[in-house]
C-alpha cells in the first residue's frame, strides 16, 4: 500500500474537522487562481502566446513530470494508473472539462478587464450547488442557496461588471464558468477511487491530447522568459487544482460553493498591494457579503435537518 492508498483507507477525520479543512483548502485555490490567471494573462497580453498555447504547454510540463515520477520508489504514480486509471471514462471527462475551462478562462481574462472576467467567471458557485443538488443528489438547504445568492451579490459589488464590449470574452467567460462547475461535479463522484494526485495527472494527459493539434496549427516561439513563466503558472495552478480537488474530497460541492467567491476577495487585496488600488465602501460591504454568504451556508440549514 503507498502513501496515497493509506491517505483514502486510514482513520476518517471528524466530519466537523473534515469541514473546516475543505473551507480552507477552498479559500487557499481562490487564491491562487487569482495569482495564475494573472499571470496567465501577461504570457498571452505581453509575451504574444496564446490561450491554448499557454494552457498546452502547463499540460506538458506537469506530465513530464508525472511520468519522471514514475520511478521513484513510493509515490503513488505508476503507468498503469496514468494510462488505465479506474472509471477511465469519468476521470477524463473531469479532466477535458478542466482543460475547456482553463483555455476559456484564459481567453476570457485576455478579453475582457480583470475585473469584468472574475465577476462572470464566479458566476461558477451559482452553478455547482445547483449542479450538485441535480446531479449529486446533495440536499441543497435553504441556507446553502441563500449563502450563494448573497456571496454573488457581495462578488457584483466588489467588482461592479457592465460595459464591457466583449461579447467574446462574456460568453468565454460564462462557459469558463460552466465547464469548471462541471469539472468538480465529476470530482465529487470520483472521489473515492481518485486521488488528487490522479486528478492532476489526467488534466496534464488529456490536456496534451486535445490542445496538440490546435496548439501546432498555431504555435508561437516561446522566449526563456516565457518559458520561466510558465513553469510559475504551472506550479502556482496545479497547487489551485490540488486544493480544490482534496476540498472536493473532503466536502459536499454545494457546501463549499458559497467559499469560492472568497477569490475576489484576494484579487481586491493583490489590487491593493500590486495597484494601490484602495477598495471602495461598496467593495468592502460586498467584501463583508461574500464573507457571510460562506457563514450562512454552513449555519442555516433546512427545516427537519440536523
Amino acid at each position: 500500500m503507498n502513501g496515497l492508498d493509506a491517505l483514502k483507507t486510514g482513520p476518517t477525520p471528524p466530519r466537523g474537522s473534515m469541514t473546516s479543512v475543505a473551507i480552507g483548502l477552498t479559500v487557499l485555490s481562490g487564491l491562487l487562481y487569482v495569482l495564475g490567471y494573472a499571470l496567465s494573462r501577461g504570457l498571452v497580453t505581453n509575451h504574444g502566446l496564446t490561450p491554448l498555447q499557454v494552457t498546452f504547454l502547463r499540460c506538458v510540463v506537469i506530465l513530464l513530470v508525472g511520468l519522471a515520477a514514475t520511478s521513484w520508489p513510493g509515490n503513488g504514480m505508476t503507468w498503469h494508473r496514468l494510462f488505465r486509471p479506474e472509471r477511465a471514462w469519468q476521470q477524463r471527462a473531469a479532466a477535458a472539462a478542466l482543460v475547456v475551462s482553463n483555455a476559456l478562462a484564459v481567453l476570457a481574462y485576455t478579453l475582457l478587464s480583470v475585473t469584468a472576467a472574475s465577476a462572470l467567471g464566479f458566476t461558477a458557485p451559482l452553478l455547482l450547488a445547483l449542479l450538485g443538488g441535480l446531479f449529486l443528489r446533495e440536499r441543497v438547504s435553504l441556507g446553502r442557496w441563500l449563502g450563494t445568492l448573497v456571496g454573488f451579490a457581495g462578488m457584483l459589488l466588489i467588482v461592479k461588471p457592465g460595459g464591457e464590449a466583449s461579447l467574446a470574452g462574456i460568453a468565454a467567460a460564462f462557459a469558463g464558468a460552466l465547464t469548471y462547475a462541471v469539472y468538480q461535479i465529476f470530482i465529487r463522484r470520483l472521489r473515492e477511487v481518485a486521488t488528487t494526485l490522479d486528478t492532476i495527472m489526467q488534466v496534464a494527459l488529456v490536456g496534451v491530447v486535445l490542445l496538440a493539434v490546435p496548439v501546432a496549427a498555431d504555435w508561437h516561439p516561446v522566449s526563456p522568459v516565457s518559458a520561466g513563466l510558465i513553469v510559475v503558472v504551472t506550479v502556482v495552478q496545479t497547487a489551485a487544482l490540488a486544493s480544490i480537488a482534496a476540498a472536493l474530497h473532503r466536502g459536499e460541492a454545494s457546501r463549499l460553493a458559497p467559499w469560492q467567491f472568497s477569490g475576489l476577495l484576494w484579487a481586491m487585496a493583490l489590487d491593493a498591494l500590486v495597484l494601490h488600488a484602495t477598495p471602495t465602501s461598496g467593495s468592502l460591504f460586498g467584501a463583508l457579503l461574500v464573507i457571510g454568504g460562506g457563514v450562512l451556508a454552513q449555519v442555516l440549514k433546512s427545516p427537519g435537518r440536523a
